[in-house]
């Protein structure tokens, strides 16, 4: 009955992991996003519901290093590029554009701009190592008592 468990964990942790991850990375991508129209205008027009679909999305995109996380090592390392690739991508072109805004920005804003997204940057290289971590860590879990897989174990 212990293979019930691991099956059951097996399933679970990589869609906790990933949900996880996204609201983090997706919360500090929020920040580093708001940072920048900040520093590139000051005037904010950030909504609700542009900020559920970021970490929504960046939910989304944590998959393939989630469900990679404790294959082979060359699996596991293209399912973490994977996840970098996906958010990098789909984050620079939304970035896009504002590139006109960026590249007009007076040189005192540049510095700040440039901090900002090289922030970005490291976070999504970030954000599948992060998922593959809390994959393995929530893998790792023992098993409470009270569950029936431990139970009959």
């Amino acid at each position: 009955m212990r293979e019930r468990g691991l099956t059951g964990r097996a399933i679970w942790a990589p869609l906790v992991a990933a949900v996880l991850s996204g609201l983090v990375i997706g919360a500090l991508a929020r920040l580093l996003m708001r940072g920048i129209v900040v520093a590139i205008d000051g005037r904010v027009e950030i909504s609700t519901a542009g900020t559920a679909i970021i970490l929504v999305a960046f939910g989304v995109f944590a998959l393939p290093a989630a469900v990679t996380a404790t294959a082979r090592p060359l699996i596991k390392h293209a399912g973490r590029w994977l996840t970098v690739l996906v958010t990098g991508l789909l984050s620079a072109r939304t970035g896009v554009g504002d590139a006109k805004t960026i590249l007009l920005a007076d040189d005192d804003q540049l510095t700040t701009i440039s901090m900002l997204i090289f922030a970005f940057g490291a976070i999504v290289v970030a954000h599948g190592r992060l998922t593959q971590y809390l994959t393995c860590r929530l893998r790792a879990l023992p098993e409470a008592a009270g569950t029936p897989d431990a139970q009959l174990a």
